[in-house]
C-alpha cells in the first residue's frame, strides 16, 4: 500500500476514534467498514468469488480485492487470504456499456 493511502486511512481512523491497524485483519475490517461505491467481479473459485471493491475516503478512491464465499463459511474460513498489496488508488472514469435484450421485449 502506498504512503498516500496509508495516510488517508490513518486519518479516517483518527477521525472515527479508531486505533491504527496492527494487522492485515484489522486493516481489512477498516476497509470493509466503509461504503462500497463499486464492486467488480474478477474471478471465481470453487469456494469463493473474487471482487475488486472501490471505496472513497475523503477525496481518494481506494480499491482492494477480497472474496465472497459461495457457501456458509467466511472467506477466511474457506481458505481465502486477504492480500494487502491489492490495496491501490483508483480513478473514476465513465464507460459506455452495450447490452442486449430480447427484441420482443423492446417497445
Amino acid at each position: 500500500m502506498n504512503k498516500k493511502i496509508e495516510k488517508v486511512l490513518g486519518g479516517y481512523c483518527n477521525g472515527k476514534g479508531y486505533k491504527k491497524w496492527e494487522s492485515d485483519d484489522e486493516l481489512l475490517e477498516i476497509l470493509r467498514d466503509l461504503d462500497v461505491l463499486h464492486k467488480e467481479f474478477i474471478c471465481d473459485h470453487r469456494w469463493w468469488n473474487t471482487y475488486r471493491y472501490t471505496i472513497k475516503v475523503d477525496d481518494t478512491y481506494i480499491g482492494y480485492v477480497y472474496a465472497e464465499t459461495t457457501g456458509d463459511m467466511s472467506a477466511s474460513e474457506a481458505g481465502y487470504d486477504f492480500d494487502p498489496d491489492s490495496i491501490c488508488e483508483m480513478e473514476q472514469i465513465t464507460k459506455t456499456i452495450t447490452t442486449y435484450v430480447n427484441k420482443k421485449e423492446v417497445k
